[in-house]
């Protein structure tokens, strides 16, 4: 299963702001409302497929994806919102939005890579269905721009927010929440800002609760991963990027974190 029902609970809760009520929405969507109480419980990506697109058939709000990022709170986000709110700076909150992402989500992956001044941030997930992968990557990318501005503040922090899909007719809200640096159409999803950022000082930071916070996300990180093999990491890091996307097994061991020659023998063994 790859989605937490943390995630979950944040679509439903951003259509309970939008008036439809709760039952509603999880009728329509075919999931058990017990289910998304249970603390560790884990959905299918079609589920989450399908509680997306019946959200925004419900509220009628096609830029929903977007005003979820800019209305849920720190709390909704659970254990790894706040690990990363308590990093010391935005290089280490963003390594450890890669170290624990799948604790949300798993064929999921946010890589980060630096050239000269800027930084990027590149988002890769498995498709499914043009509408809610638009949702989905529209409110990653406008979360990650908020996660940036926490760190160092002001609005207009982001170079370029690349999309791969069309620009759709709501695509006056891309331009108040990114600033008219929003483009369509590109071959990746991503967002650019000033390399300097990363490793500015965050004022925040409570070093004895980050530390508490980081142990119990390692312990989360287990479960979810109890048995997984390298050949499994492998798949899900491919499953996460389209076809003409992927990599030798160079690039892949380089984003994967080891050398060539372990995952190589990792696979043959």
């Amino acid at each position: 299963m790859g989605v937490s029902a943390v995630l979950l609970r944040v679509v439903v809760e951003a259509v309970e702001r939008a008036g439809v009520p709760r039952g509603a929405l999880l009728e329509a969507a075919g999931i058990d409302a017990s289910r998304l109480a249970e603390v560790h419980e884990r959905f299918e990506l079609r589920e989450f497929d399908e509680l997306q697109t019946r959200a925004l058939e419900l509220t009628g709000d096609e830029a929903l994806g977007l005003h979820i990022a800019e209305q849920a709170t720190e709390a909704s986000f659970d254990l790894v919102a706040h690990l990363v709110a308590h990093s010391p700076t935005l290089r280490e909150g963003l390594g450890l939005c890669t170290q624990f992402e799948r604790l949300l989500m798993d064929e999921a992956r946010l890589v980060l890579r630096e050239k000269g001044n800027v930084a990027t941030l590149e988002y890769e997930f498995v498709r499914s269905a043009e509408r809610s992968d638009r949702m989905h990557v529209e409110f990653v990318l406008a979360a990650l721009l908020r996660l940036v501005r926490t760190f160092v503040g002001p609005p207009g922090v982001a170079r370029a927010v690349s999309f791969e899909h069309a620009r759709p007719t709501y695509h006056r809200e891309y331009t108040r929440i990114f600033g008219g640096v929003e483009r369509f159409g590109q071959r990746r999803n991503a967002l650019e800002f000033d390399r300097a950022l990363l490793d500015r000082p965050q004022m925040h930071q409570h070093p004895a609760l980050y530390s508490m916070l980081r142990a119990e996300a390692e312990r989360a990180l287990e479960r979810v991963t109890e048995g997984a093999r390298p050949a499994d990491e492998l798949k899900r890091y491919l499953l996460a990027r389209p076809p003409p996307r992927i990599p030798d097994i160079a690039t892949a061991a380089r984003d994967l974190g080891i050398s060539e020659r372990s995952l190589r023998r990792r696979l043959a063994a």
